[in-house]
This record gives structure tokens, sequence and C-alpha cells, in this order.
């Protein structure tokens, strides 16, 4: 039976594009280029993933290179200048000069087979994914990035090769403040995801790791232009060696990071200020421990904060119940001055009567700062001995 292989001289009513031996697209008939807002300057040629869904292209690609001469009935995707996927029955036709033309018309999807079962599932997860309160996002790359090059390569590719938004959900409009009524998906991927320095590491980090990355910092762009610091979770699509999409969801974190600076300085702030205090002090957890010391409580005791830190206060206190007494102060300071007297032993066996200030510092675990100062040498005998009755 001889099969009769169409013309493509006479489909300006059909939609045509031209795959070249290379497997790009290297022309396109009026009708597509009116229909899909494409336009192909002489000699210049685009990825089939411009035109194409990535399965979509995969399977042109493949007929492509194993020569095949006509193909009927194929259905397709392709993406509309809304970023939306039509579906469309293509023929595909050896064209002389000019490798393969595949001639397109669009068809309802219910010609492709689409139950009502499937379709309402798609229907579940895109109203799920719309309604997060998280960012979701995805990157789509028209031009797919051969992961068998060289990690910088690779991802310089990721940033340069053509790549455009998908499906990315209200909650990733609002985080990257774009402005009501206007698409997100349709803006440049570059706009929001720059490649700047940090921008890179994160992606080397995410090549690295077999393109699977959690919590990974990066510097986005709002609409605005103000530099946001986000963490993104990283999932991708790779197929026959190439990356076709990447997606996940994003965080703003510069709040937290902000809180957690202001918090750091605090900490440094106030590690000063005990370091050049010249009486001891002592934090001491609810059951006894010891938890902090100050250079005052290390020089005149003697002992280094590695040789206290997370031993009990009493192995250093010749005072009975001295964890019982600090405790009373500190109760008691809350209403007067919180103080108690103990016996502490030194590095060099001396003893010392010393006044503790007890303070009880809330929390999820409750804590005592103590501040220390010297008896005198009379009273301090006389404690001694009522620390040893």
């Amino acid at each position: 039976m001889k099969v009769h292989v169409p013309g493509t001289a006479n489909l300006d009513a059909l939609l045509v594009d031209w795959i070249d031996h290379d497997g790009r697209i290297c022309a396109v008939n009026a009708m597509e280029a009116r229909e899909l807002a494409i336009a192909l300057a002489q000699g210049e040629s685009v990825p089939l993933e411009r035109i194409y869904s990535s399965t979509s292209a995969q399977m042109l690609r493949g007929i492509a290179r194993d020569g095949q001469p006509f193909v009927s009935g194929l259905a397709v995707w392709v993406n509309s200048p809304q970023y939306s996927e039509i579906p469309m029955i293509a023929t595909v036709v050896s064209d002389p000069g000019r490798g393969l033309a595949v001639i397109k018309q669009p068809l309802p999807e219910s010609v492709l087979g689409i139950g009502p079962e499937l379709a309402e599932r798609v229907e579940i997860l895109s109203q799920m994914i719309g309604a997060a309160t998280e960012a979701c996002w995805c990157i789509e790359f028209l031009e797919p990035v051969d992961t068998a090059l060289a990690e910088d390569e690779i991802v310089e590719r990721i940033f340069s090769n053509q790549s455009r938004w998908r499906a990315c959900n209200e909650a990733m409009a609002r985080l990257y403040r774009v402005p009501e009524g206007l698409d997100f998906n349709i803006q440049p991927v570059s706009r929001y995801f720059p490649a700047t320095e940090i921008n890179r590491r994160m992606v080397r980090d995410l090549v690295r790791s077999g393109y699977r990355l959690d919590r990974a910092a990066a510097v986005d762009r709002r609409h605005d232009d103000s530099e946001m610091l986000v963490e993104n979770d990283f999932r991708a699509a790779i197929k026959d060696g190439f990356l076709v999409r990447l997606w996940g969801t994003t965080r703003d974190i510069g709040a937290h990071r902000q809180r957690e600076q202001q918090l750091a300085d605090r900490a440094d702030t106030m590690q000063d200020i005990l370091s050049a205090a010249p009486d001891p002090i002592l934090v001491i957890s609810e059951d006894g421990l010891l938890l902090a010391t100050n250079p005052a409580a290390e020089s005149v005791w003697g002992r280094t904060a590695e040789q206290v830190l997370g031993r009990p206060l009493q192995q250093f206190v010749e005072t009975r119940n001295a964890l019982d007494k600090l405790r009373q102060a500190a109760l008691a300071g809350e209403d007067s001055d919180g103080e108690c007297d103990l016996a502490v032993i030194a590095a060099d066996a001396s003893r010392d009567v010393w006044r503790f200030r007890a303070a009880r510092i809330e929390g999820e675990m409750r804590r005592y700062v103590l501040t220390a100062r010297r008896k005198s040498r009379r009273r301090t005998r006389g404690l001694l001995q009522e620390a040893a009755s």
C-alpha cells in the first residue's frame, strides 16, 4: 500500500514548523507565527521546547533523530503565548532542504483520551498548589540543560538558557510583590532569580547534590527590584540526561535572619559586658549545673570555664544545700536584694565566703544568674565555721 505524503506549500490554514538536522526549529509558517507569537529571522533557530512541551519535544526530537519520513496522528502539546498548553494533532513529513515539517491543528482534550478522572486529579492538584500558603514555583527550560557538561558550564546554562515560569501559585506572586492583575508566570525568570554570586553558589550546590537540595539560601529580587533573602527547596526533572524542569518552594527568611543577627549582636554585647565585669558572675540551671562563667570568676577561683561548665555548683561550694539557698534568695529577690552567703572552694583548696545575689531567668528552661562579692576576712572566719558545722 502506497502512502501519500502531502506537500507543505499550501498549508496556510494550519500551524506548521520545520525541524532542521540539528533538531531545532528553523522556520514557522505565517499561521503559527501569528498564533504562537513567534518571530524567526533568516538563519535563526530555537529549541523545540520554545513551541512544544518537554515531552512532545522529546518525542519529535526522537523522530528527527531516527529519520522517519512520515508519521501521522501524533498527539502533541503546544505552548501558547499565555503560557498554557494546547493539545494538537500533528503529522510529521520530510521536506527536502528544510528537514522535517510538523503540521498541526488544535483538537479537544477528549480526542486525546484524557478521561474525567484524570482531568479531575489535575484540577485537584492545581487547586492544592494554588491555595497553598507557601510559595510554590516551577521553572521550565525551553533550552534543556545538558547535565553531562562540566559543573561550571551547567551552572552558567541554568541561568542563561531560555526558560520560563510554569504553574507558580498566588503565594509566589505575593512573596515577590507582583502587582495585582499581573500574571507572575509570564514574567522573565531572570527578573526574580538573577545570576548573583550567592545564587550561583546555590545552583552549584544543587548540581553537586544530584539536583535535590533543601534549605538553600539565595538572594532574589522582588518585582520592585528590592533584594530579598530566601530559602529554597529544589527538585528537578531530568530526561535523557537533560535538565528540563526545576520546581520547589520558597520562603522569605530575611526577617528570621535579621532576628538571628540581632540576638547574636546582643549576645556579643552581653559577653563583652560580662567579660569586663570585675565581680564573678555565674549562670546555673534549675538543677544547679554551671552553664556559664565570666573571666573574673575564672581568675579569682582559679578554674577555667572548661573545668567547671556542666558540673554541679555544689562541687565548688562548702556551704550545705547551696542550691536551695540560692533559689530562696532568688525568690526573695523579687521583693528585696535576693542575697545569700556561700563558702567557695578555690582551685588551690583555699576557702572564702562570698555574698551571692541571685536572679531568676524564666524561659523554656529556668536559669539563675549569680553575682558574687567577697566578704570581709573577719566575717569570713565566722561563716566558714558555720559552714563546717
